[in-house]
């Protein structure tokens, strides 16, 4: 501060805040008119910013960016323009506007499914079923895809190591089920593929199996036929390390008329063996792993996970907790909570406009993701979301359904305050927007009664005036 240019910018600084003083003391003086001339105080707060963003930034972009004065001063011009572009005038059908927004880009887009980038195997719905799908809050998705990061992201090794973790994997799958018939005896005989089950990067052997056999995984629905297994049913081949011998048990029969033979009980195991998983997460349907080359050359890879089951992809080993995401806004409200739901809608529809060059500001999407997550609950534009949303009878019946809501208001004998857009234009009244948000009141009587010292009284006074409107 000590130098010249140190000086002459303090001085700056403070001619800059005694501007701003004297126009914030000019608009105090008037708190609640609205004046012909309010152009001008404009001018001189547009200007006042100006000045200070020039003041304040000028020094460090100069030294840093070597812009001269003149491009520096067009672009704070664009911004200030930018900036008052963005306000909102009060009464604005802001609604109306951000539907109008969103919905309007939507008939530009198709009803097809596209390849993930970088994925040629992987599939994800667009266009506007996925709009629809994000807009009604569908418990149920077409292509659900959980994106997860992983911890060690530059070996591809350990990627698929994580991906044999989560993929679901059943015996089916890796293994030749055969049936074996004695003439005192018989059994299934399960050969596993050793050399599938390395390259798939599993780390099961034939104990781990017979466990999954025996006992299964937690939540899994089991034939009754498996419920029935016990351990010694579940045998380890003494001559090969591969084979595991599954004996069949001895079952009561169901009914009086269904006794369960053993040819019976054997047909239910085949059937029922190939379904029981043995690795992975059982709403996990497959984990594709995809590859990005960055900037630096280096090769960094994340899985692509379709299906459902967020928390247990997060808590799984070498993923990324923090960093991994799904495109399920219902999973996302249930697992990371109302906040995380309502920020990825917005993120969601951003994706989807993005993919066909449309860009819509994220005001309009911040809204509608309010609209649907204010209740705590995400809640779809639908007629089940809008009657939580809104207590009000003729706006339920404005949307769908109208002679059972009026049927149903009246046997409950529901009472309507007409406060909401559709309930005013229904029964004719201005609606609270616009100039309709506010009354305006006028105290007809004291102006009759009070006259000026020279005679004139205060409506002679204000028609010789700027026209001025008080509130």
């Amino acid at each position: 501060a000590n130098t010249p240019q140190g000086s002459s910018t303090l001085e700056e600084r403070r001619k800059l805040r005694k501007r701003a003083r004297e126009l914030a003391a000019r608009k105090k003086d008037r708190p609640i008119t609205v004046s012909l001339r309010a152009e001008e105080e404009e001018e001189d707060e547009e200007e006042v910013m100006r000045d200070a963003v020039y003041v304040s930034a000028r020094k460090t972009v100069f030294a840093l960016c070597g812009i001269c004065p003149s491009h520096f001063d067009s672009f704070i011009h664009r911004i200030l323009h930018k900036y008052k572009r963005s306000h909102v005038e009060p009464g604005e059908a802001i609604g109306a506007l951000g539907a109008q927004s969103i919905s309007e880009p939507g008939t530009q887009m198709t009803l097809k499914t596209f390849h993930f980038a970088g994925v040629a195997s992987m599939n994800v719905t667009l266009g506007v079923p996925r709009l629809t799908e994000i807009i009604n809050a569908a418990k149920l998705i077409s292509t659900p895809i959980i994106t997860a990061k992983l911890v060690q992201n530059d070996n591809e090794f350990t990627a698929r190591l994580v991906k044999g973790q989560i993929e679901k994997t059943t015996l089916g799958q890796v293994s030749v089920i055969t049936e074996v018939y004695a003439a005192d005896s018989c059994h299934i005989l399960i050969d596993l593929d050793m050399d599938l089950i390395d390259n798939l990067q599993l780390g099961v052997d034939n104990t781990s199996v017979r466990q999954r056999i025996v006992n299964g995984i937690p939540g899994q629905a089991r034939a009754p036929v498996l419920r029935a297994l016990m351990d010694k049913h579940v045998q380890l081949s003494q001559s090969r390390s591969t084979q595991i011998r599954v004996v069949p048990p001895e079952m009561k029969p169901t009914s009086k008329g269904d006794v369960m033979t053993t040819y019976f009980v054997m047909q239910a195991l085949k059937g029922a063996l190939p379904g029981v998983i043995i690795q992975g997460i059982k709403s996990v349907a497959r984990a594709v792993i995809n590859s990005e080359e960055k900037k630096d050359g280096k090769t960094e890879y994340n899985l692509l996970v379709e299906g459902y089951g967020l928390s247990d992809v997060m808590g799984s080993p070498g993923i990324d907790g923090l960093d991994t995401e799904s495109n399920h806004i219902i999973e996302v409200k249930e697992v990371l909570g109302i906040e995380a739901a309502r920020k990825k809608i917005a993120a969601e529809i951003t994706y989807i406009m993005g993919a066909y060059g449309i860009h819509i500001d994220s005001r309009h999407l911040m809204l509608l993701s309010d609209v649907m997550t204010f209740k705590g609950e995400i809640l779809g534009i639908t007629r089940f979301g809008v009657s939580k949303m809104r207590e009000s009878v003729l706006m339920l019946a404005s949307f769908e359904k109208t002679t059972d809501h009026l049927f149903d208001a009246a046997l409950h004998s529901r009472r309507d305050n007409i406060v909401g857009v559709s309930e005013c234009i229904i029964m004719g009244v201005p609606i609270p927007l616009g100039t309709g948000l506010f009354k305006l009141l006028r105290d007809v009587e004291h102006d009759h009664c009070r006259t000026l010292n020279n005679g004139r009284s205060v409506k002679d006074q204000l028609a010789n005036q700027d026209p001025v409107f008080t509130l």
